[in-house]
């Protein structure tokens, strides 16, 4: 029978998915890997699968729980939700390196650099995420949002230097828009995992 902390661990196999996810799309972008990227586009379904599974095990769970549990039930089927937006971003960002790869297009040692810092600040913050479902200590995403960083303005600043870069001749506009779209979807999975840890630190009060 469904309950909530079976719920939980599945939670977590689902939030290493994710992460795993999210690390090999990065590995696909600095290496121009094709077959590689194939593979990182199945743990999307796997994603989708876990979804699928853990909110029927939510609502199966919701039938007889009092209405603390309920709420708890509740709050549980958002985080996977967010996981599986988090998927979602990994494959679009998937779609444009494929494309970058096909294409042959380049972008500048400096941006490449500009994103790899938010591709490390982001891995940072799943990390969080999946160590506290693992464990089952939800206080440990305190760290994710204590953190000062502020991605969105650091997405601004990267935009104006990539815009800054194609005036000057640096990258082409079809890259620039590549890259610019990257970076905002990088900043979704950074939001989606801001989100998720503010809903676990509910679930230890």
């Amino acid at each position: 029978m469904a309950d909530l902390n079976s719920a939980r661990i599945k939670l977590a196999a689902m939030a290493k998915l994710a992460l795993k996810m999210w690390q090999m799309s990065f590995k696909v972008f600095m290496e121009h890997d094709l077959d590689l990227l194939a593979e990182t586009l199945k743990l999307d379904e796997g994603l989708n699968s876990a979804e699928k599974e853990i909110t029927a095990d939510l609502v199966a769970f919701g039938r007889a729980a009092n209405e603390e549990e309920k709420a708890q039930a509740m709050v549980l089927a958002d985080v996977v939700g967010d996981l599986e937006l988090i998927g979602d971003y990994c494959k679009d960002i998937l779609e444009r390196v494929e494309i970058k790869i096909e294409e042959k297009l380049l972008f500048s040692e400096e941006g490449v650099k500009e994103y790899e810092e938010l591709f490390h600040k982001t891995e940072s913050a799943l990390r969080e995420v999946v160590f506290a479902l693992d464990k089952g200590s939800f206080e440990m995403v305190q760290e994710v949002l204590r953190s000062q960083e502020h991605i969105d303005s650091l997405v601004d600043i990267y935009r104006a230097n990539h815009n800054r870069r194609m005036l000057d001749g640096v990258c082409s506009p079809f890259s620039c828009n590549m890259f610019l779209n990257m970076l905002d979807f990088t900043a979704a999975i950074y939001y989606h995992t801001k989100k998720i840890s503010r809903n676990l630190l509910k679930l230890k009060k």
